[in-house]
């Protein structure tokens, strides 16, 4: 096979190539075309999505932690109100002497 046979033939294959090429273009153009007039036209029942949990945490695991929060919270006041009576105490122990 001589040179200009060997490039002919390769010619001959690009051609054939580009082609094809631009088969499969015409035909991604076309095909979206046809699928949105396909959905337009039939109906089809939509599916409500599922909400998503919030929290993510049972009722019962919600009121224990409410539990131990009410709980903690309960011991700060305590203290608290400890310490405010020691004060009052202080201030009214030295006005007695």
């Amino acid at each position: 096979m001589s040179t200009k046979q060997l490039l002919a033939e390769i010619q001959r294959g690009i051609n054939a190539l580009q082609k094809a090429r631009a088969l499969c273009l015409k035909a991604e153009a076309v095909a979206p075309k046809a699928k949105a007039t396909a959905t337009k036209t039939t109906k089809t029942a939509k599916v409500p999505a599922k909400k998503a949990a919030k929290g993510g945490m049972s009722d019962e695991s919600r009121a224990k932690i409410s539990a131990a929060q009410q709980k903690r919270w309960a011991k700060v006041k305590r203290a608290k109100n400890k310490a405010a009576k020691a004060a009052k105490a202080a201030l009214v122990a030295p006005a007695a002497e």
